[in-house]
């Protein structure tokens, strides 16, 4: 599917950068990326996908070309939402459809508690490993973990500058998610800063490395997410917490709780790892498709 359309929006710490694929005068789809990503790692989904939504994707701050938040703040899991929330009076939607990657799903979970009905659809992709970050409710721990160990790395959190190659960059990603040479150069081509003498930095802010989550309980949680849901699919990937099992527990009763108890939320399992709608979403399309084309009506819980 071509890029229909990308353009920056001014907020108070600097601009936020879109891109646009499909009709204008479609149904609106807005897509949020996962944790140090892009709008970009949306292209392989996008191009199964049928023209007639318009789709809006959106480098989050501190990704892809949108700026950080200002320096020197913590930068909360919440942060987020308030930069949604600013990009959709900019385009004027009062309901859409929402998909969210990883942490992505968060903002869509959190914003209709906060903006409830606004969302008509959402669809969760690989939700489960970012709800397991939800699950620290030791405060001591917690406050070491997000707080302590920013303010002792303070300089490096916020300064810290590693310079690459193109190529050294593009054989990071690969190795460090799994990919292919072209699904590499594809993630990166929107996070690469050309600092000159051919040395490229990455966007991604440092501090997006451990953004703080919410302690609150599974019980809050749920109480959050069961209110005025939309219909919801949740893909779940066979591999998605590859070698974190830190909270699965946890999080895994959550979806199953919502999955029992709220009308039209559905729980489907993709075989496949964390980034399976960048790295094989022949496996994802099909589902949503399905899932977007049913008529679930208005239902309230």
């Amino acid at each position: 599917m071509k890029i229909l359309n990308e353009w920056f929006i001014e907020v108070p710490w600097g601009k936020i950068a879109l891109i646009s694929w499909g009709s204008p005068g479609g149904e609106p789809v807005l897509l949020i990326h996962g944790r140090q990503d892009s709008a970009s790692t949306f292209i392989p989904l996008l191009e199964l996908m049928p023209e007639q939504y318009y789709y809006v994707g959106i480098d989050m701050p501190g990704n892809g070309r949108s700026d950080p938040f200002p320096v020197g703040i913590k930068i909360t899991r919440l942060h987020f939402i308030a930069a949604m929330e600013m990009v959709l009076k900019h385009l004027g939607w009062e309901s859409f459809i929402f998909i969210g990657h990883s942490m992505g799903c968060e903002q869509g979970l959190f914003y209709n508690a906060v903006h409830p009905w606004r969302i008509r659809k959402q669809i969760l992709l690989d939700a489960i490993p970012s709800l397991q970050r939800l699950q620290v409710f030791d405060v001591s721990e917690y406050f070491k973990t997000f707080y302590d160990n920013y303010y002792s790395n303070y300089m490096k959190e916020n300064f810290g500058t590693k310079l690459y190659t193109r190529e050294k960059a593009i054989e990071a990603v690969m190795r460090a998610r799994e990919l292919t040479r072209e699904q590499g150069e594809l993630i990166l081509e929107r996070n690469l800063i050309d600092m000159g003498d051919r040395m490229f930095r990455l966007s991604w802010d440092n501090r997006l490395k451990s953004p703080a989550p919410q302690n609150y309980t599974n019980e809050y949680y749920y109480a959050l997410f069961s209110k005025n849901t939309p219909p919801t699919l949740l893909l779940s990937a066979s591999d998605g917490a590859k070698g974190y099992d830190k909270g699965k527990e946890g999080a895994q009763k959550l979806i199953a709780d919502l999955k029992s108890n709220v009308a039209n939320f559905q729980l489907v399992e993709v075989l496949g790892g964390h980034d399976v709608h960048f790295t094989n979403p022949d496996r994802c399309a099909p589902h949503i498709l399905k899932f977007l084309e049913k008529d679930f009506g208005r239902s309230k819980l």
